[in-house]
């Protein structure tokens, strides 16, 4: 009997409970998996393969996309045409009316083409400026509104509450008119009584943005903003800046 109480008394000294586990190696275990799932999403976050609408060189992209686009299928429609006049010794066969066919799609990504070859991308001074003032503010480059009166390019643009600032480095445009459209169109998706500016001095568009990042929240006083499903998360200078994106080219 005494053996056995003793077998029984060394067997439980050695068996281990779930929560007998040390406090230190749990907490650093958590910390750790929190310090992988930050490090999942900041990779996540800076993984882009190429820029996206409203970043810095997207122009220069979609020109080389774009172009690339072109090429291919006014490419294809050369090689089904030529298919089918070798092979028949005529144009007068099926072949010849895909190639024809095929003209209309490779025609609107040259008119889309042409509308990117026109825009220029934003200047190394404007991004730089951007990015040192207003870089914690929602803030998009390289954005064009289109208008049927016309088109304008945006070269920077900050968001911070019920406030807009768009820098403009072209000479000739109908500003006026373009804050006015752009103003209606927010107001339209949501967003009343937005104040969108337009800056063409770099001096007036930095003292501006110079304000809004010194004190934000000022600015999003009393501004309330629900996402939703398709868009949980979303702040409401997000919402802002991603309805300018989805009117610009």
């Amino acid at each position: 009997m005494t053996r056995q109480t003793r077998g029984q008394g060394q067997g439980s000294g050695q068996a281990k409970e779930p929560g007998d586990e040390p406090v230190g190696r749990s907490v650093d275990r958590t910390e750790e998996e929190g310090l992988e799932k930050n490090s999942e999403k900041s990779a996540r976050k800076n993984r882009k393969k190429h820029p996206e609408k409203g970043d810095r060189g997207y122009y220069a992209y979609e020109k080389k996309k774009r172009l690339g686009v072109v090429i291919l299928l006014y490419g294809i429609c050369l090689l089904v045409y030529f298919t089918g006049l070798i092979r028949t010794g005529t144009n007068r066969n099926i072949l010849t009316l895909a190639a024809i066919l095929g003209v209309l799609p490779s025609a609107k990504w040259t008119v889309s083409l042409i509308m990117v070859l026109l825009q220029k991308g934003v200047s190394q001074e404007v991004y730089e400026l951007t990015e040192r003032i207003a870089g914690s503010l929602v803030h998009g480059y390289e954005l064009c509104i289109t208008a049927e009166e016309g088109r304008l390019p945006l070269d920077a643009v900050v968001v911070c509450g019920n406030i807009t600032a768009v820098y403009v480095s072209a000479s000739e445009g109908q500003f006026a008119f373009m804050e006015k459209h752009l103003r209606k169109i927010l107001l339209g998706n949501g967003f009343g009584g937005m104040t969108v500016k337009f800056f063409l001095n770099l001096k007036q568009y930095e003292e501006r943005i110079s304000e809004l990042s010194l004190c934000p929240e000022k600015y999003r006083k009393g501004l309330a903003y629900r996402p939703d499903e398709a868009h949980a998360g979303e702040t409401r200078d997000e919402a802002v800046l991603r309805i300018i994106k989805a009117v610009s080219i």
